[in-house]
């Protein structure tokens, strides 16, 4: 015979165990992206001698075409 408090309390257990497995892997990709960012960052300066200009922390502004 099942046990339905043990049931439920392994459902809420699963729940919760598959909110916190997302949110680890969203921060481990977070991580692995903002370290290859910052390898190809430093690979660039070091091939091109710094002489590549270093990146705008702001995006630009796009540019709107003139309507005719």
């Amino acid at each position: 015979m099942k046990n339905p408090w043990m049931s439920f309390w392994l459902t809420a257990a699963n729940a919760q165990m598959s909110v916190a497995r997302g949110v680890f892997a969203a921060n481990l990709a977070r991580a692995q992206k903002a370290a290859v960012e910052d390898m190809t960052r430093q690979t660039v300066a070091f091939w091109t001698g710094g002489a590549a200009p270093a990146p705008s922390k702001t995006p630009r502004k796009a540019r709107r075409r003139a309507r005719a």
